[in-house]
């Protein structure tokens, strides 16, 4: 999905990103590498730019706009363009699937689900 975020739904998804990368405990190094690639995919990073350095950016730029849990579920509830939600939700879903999810990535990815009214759908059940 191809989607623009504006500035408060990249300071969002920085702030939501920083939460599962706390409730997570660390990221191994295959996590960083998703985490590079889906910040690249979902941030403009500027030509010759570096995705590291627009990351570090926007989790410094997302911590001083939101600095608890409580400013975190607020910005959640500026995100209202149905495609942004769903680019942010399936970023931190995609960063958080590449190891075993966490019960603490799991609560904050069922949350923004419910509140977002994001539906989940698994295609790796098995009919039958």
């Amino acid at each position: 999905m191809n989607v623009t975020l504006t500035e408060t739904e990249r300071l969002t998804f920085g702030a939501l990103l920083r939460t599962l990368i706390r409730l997570g405990g660390y990221t191994t190094p295959d996590e960083q590498e998703v985490v590079h690639s889906v910040v690249a995919d979902l941030i403009e990073v500027p030509l010759g730019g570096n995705v590291g350095d627009v990351l570090a950016a926007l989790l410094e730029r997302s911590a001083e706009r939101y600095k608890d849990d409580e400013s975190v579920r607020a910005a959640a509830d500026e995100v209202t363009r149905p495609e942004a939600r769903e680019a942010i939700y399936g970023a931190l879903y995609e960063i958080s699937a590449t190891e075993t999810i966490t019960t603490g990535e799991s609560s904050v990815l069922d949350w923004l689900a419910a509140r977002w009214n994001i539906r989940i759908q698994n295609a790796d059940i098995p009919a039958g």
